[in-house]
C-alpha cells in the first residue's frame, strides 16, 4: 500500500498542475477600480476582486511587476487568498506588508494550485536572448489554473504633470493635471525652495525651471516640472547679451517610468529594448521629478544668485524657432541632459553655430540619439540607436558619449591642460587657482570624449579625467571648440555642476563672461 501512495505522489510531482487542469476555467465576476490610490482616505484605497469558480474553491491573487530590461516580469507575493464567492481586497502591499511604489502591475487570479506554465507565445526560433525576453515569450501568469488574461492595475497615490511640451509666462495657468484623489498645488522655485500657492504662475517669476508640488492630506506629494519664460521681452526679440536656456523635455520623457498604454511595462526603451514609442502624456516617475534633476539643480541656484539675462524654452520649442531668432541670442545654453533630439533641431543649431553662434553644454551626452515627434499620438519615437555618421554628437558639441553608470566611488579628478593648450583656455580657470596640469573637481556617472575625426579640428581639451569603467577606461573631456564662425563649450561630465560650489560657480562665471558677456 505504501508503494502505491509513493508512486502516486511521484506522479503528481512529475506532472505539476494535474489537479488544476481538472478545475473549470476561472472567470471574473468583479474587478476594480482600475486605478487605486492606497493612502487611507477611503477613496479607491483597495482593489476588489471576485471570481466565478466552483463553490468553496481556494483561490489566490497574484501580482506581477516589470523588473526592467534585464529581468522582465517578476512575481510579487501578496499573501491574498480567498474562497469562491468571497471578495478579495488588495491595497498595493506585499505579503510582508511593504508598500509598492506607484506604477502599473499585472494582476491575475489563480486556483491555489496554479497549474503548469502554458506554451510560449513566441516560438523558440524567434525568441530573443535574455531573461527579460524569456518572460515576454512565456509570461509567468499564463498558467493552466489562472485567468486566461490578467488585468493591469495602476497604483497612483498622487500624481501630477503639465499636459504640454512648452514653456509658460508668469501669470499663465499651465494645464496642470492631478490624479483622481486630487490635491493642493503650489509652485516651487528650485533655487531657494520658496513656494507660491495655486496652479497659476505668479507674476514676476524669473525665467527658469520650476516645479509644481502637489500634496494631499494623507501626506503624499508629487511634482511636475514647468519651464517659465521671461515675460519682460518677446522670445523673438531678446535684448543684447541674453542667453537662451533650453530644458531637455524629450530626455525627461525618455527616462520616464510611466506606463501610458497600460500594458504593465513603462513606456521607455530603458525599461524594454523593443519599446520604441514614449508618451508625452503622464506624470514623470518616480516622484514627478525629471531624471537629471539633481545634476541640473545647482545651475538653477547659480542662475538665482547671479541673475543673468536669460530666456527659457523646452527643446521641443527650440526646434520651432527660426535661425534669425536664434541668432539674436548671445548663446544657447543646455543646463540639462540633452541626450535626445529631433534631426531638424540638430541642423538648426549647427547652422546657428557655423554662422557665429555659441553653444554651451553643461552635462554629458548631448545630442546622442534621434527621435521623431508624433503629434497625432502625442508621443515620440526613437528612430535609431546611434546617429554619429549623419549627425554626430562630436561634430556639434565637440564631445560624444564614451561611458556611463559608474558609481561615485569610481569618480576621478580632472587634470587641467598644459602648455599652449592651457594658455588658450586660461580664461576658463581665472579665479580658480588651478594651474597647468593641476587636478580639480571630479568626473562621475556619465562622461564624454573627443573623436580625432569627428570633433572640430580647432579644439582644446581644457581638462581631462580617466575613469575605470566596467569594460576598460572611460574618458571625460572638458572641451572648447571652434567650427565655422562659432564656438562651443562642453563639460563632458554629467556631474560637472555638482562639483564643489565655489569651483563650479567660478567656472560658470567664466564661461558666461566668455560666451554671453
Amino acid at each position: 500500500m505504501r508503494v502505491v501512495l509513493v508512486a502516486a505522489a511521484v506522479a503528481v510531482a512529475v506532472v505539476p498542475g494535474a489537479a488544476a487542469r481538472s478545475q473549470p476555467a476561472l472567470r471574473l465576476a468583479a474587478f476594480g477600480p482600475a486605478v487605486i490610490s492606497p493612502n487611507g482616505n477611503g477613496v479607491n484605497d483597495v482593489l476588489r476582486v471576485r471570481a466565478r469558480a466552483p463553490a468553496a474553491a481556494q483561490l489566490e491573487l497574484r501580482v506581477y511587476a516589470w523588473g526592467g530590461r534585464l529581468h522582465g516580469w517578476k512575481r510579487i507575493q501578496t499573501g491574498v487568498t480567498f474562497r469562491s464567492g468571497e471578495t478579495a481586497e488588495w491595497d498595493a502591499t506585499t505579503a510582508a506588508g511593504l508598500e509598492l511604489r506607484d506604477g502599473t502591475y499585472q494582476v491575475t487570479l489563480c486556483y491555489k494550485d496554479a497549474g503548469a506554465l502554458l506554451p510560449p507565445l513566441i516560438r523558440a526560433s524567434r525568441q530573443r536572448p535574455g531573461a527579460a525576453e524569456r518572460t515576454v515569450s512565456r509570461p509567468p501568469w499564463r498558467r493552466s489554473g489562472c485567468l486566461a488574461k490578467p488585468r493591469v492595475v495602476r497604483v497612483e497615490r498622487l500624481a501630477a504633470y503639465v499636459d504640454s511640451t512648452k514653456s509658460y509666462k508668469p501669470g499663465a495657468g499651465p494645464p496642470l493635471v492631478v490624479s483622481a484623489d486630487r490635491g493642493q498645488a503650489t509652485v516651487q522655485q528650485d533655487c531657494n525652495g520658496r513656494r507660491f500657492p495655486g496652479a497659476t504662475l505668479p507674476r514676476g517669476l524669473a525665467s527658469g525651471l520650476y516645479h509644481y508640488v502637489v500634496s494631499d492630506p494623507a501626506g503624499d506629494e508629487s511634482r511636475a516640472p514647468v519651464v517659465v519664460r521671461n515675460a519682460t521681452f518677446p522670445l523673438e526679440d531678446p535684448p543684447p547679451r541674453t542667453a537662451l536656456l533650453v530644458w531637455p523635455y524629450l530626455t525627461w520623457r525618455a527616462y520616464n517610468a510611466y506606463d501610458a498604454d497600460l500594458n504593465g511595462v513603462p513606456d521607455s526603451w530603458y525599461q524594454f529594448w523593443r519599446q520604441r514609442r514614449v508618451s508625452l502624456v503622464g506624470t514623470i516617475l518616480p516622484g514627478g521629478r525629471e531624471d537629471d534633476h539633481k545634476a541640473a539643480f545647482p545651475f538653477s541656484r547659480w542662475i538665482c544668485s547671479r541673475k543673468p539675462q536669460v530666456q527659457s524654452v523646452t527643446d521641443v520649442e527650440l526646434g520651432r524657432l527660426s535661425l534669425e531668432t536664434l541668432r539674436r541670442y548671445a548663446a544657447v545654453v543646455f543646463p540639462g541632459h540633452s541626450e535626445y533630439y529631433v534631426p531638424s533641431t540638430y541642423d538648426l543649431l549647427r547652422r546657428y553655430r557655423d554662422r557665429g553662434g555659441r553653444l554651451v553644454f553643461l552635462q554629458a551626452n548631448p545630442f546622442y540619439r534621434q527621435v521623431r515627434l508624433d503629434p497625432a499620438r502625442n508621443s515620440m519615437v526613437m528612430t535609431d540607436f546611434d546617429a554619429r555618421e549623419g549627425r554626430s554628437d562630436f561634430a556639434l558639441a565637440g564631445v560624444g558619449y564614451d561611458g556611463c553608470c559608474f558609481p561615485r566611488s569610481r569618480a576621478q579628478p580632472y587634470f587641467a591642460a598644459r602648455g599652449a593648450d592651457y594658455r588658450r583656455v586660461r580664461w576658463l580657470f581665472r579665479g580658480t587657482g588651478i594651474g597647468p596640469g593641476e587636478s580639480f573637481g571630479y568626473a562621475g556617472s556619465e562622461s564624454d570624449r573627443i573623436d580625432p575625426e569627428l570633433t572640430p579640428r580647432d579644439h582644446v581639451v581644457a581638462a581631462r579625467a580617466i575613469v575605470a569603467g566596467k569594460r576598460g577606461v572611460i574618458n571625460a573631456a572638458l572641451v572648447w571648440s571652434h567650427a565655422g564662425r562659432g564656438e562651443v563649450f562642453a563639460t563632458g561630465n554629467y556631474d560637472f555642476l555638482r562639483m564643489r560650489r565655489s569651483l563650479t560657480w567660478t567656472l560658470l562665471d567664466n564661461v558666461w563672461h566668455k560666451f554671453v558677456g
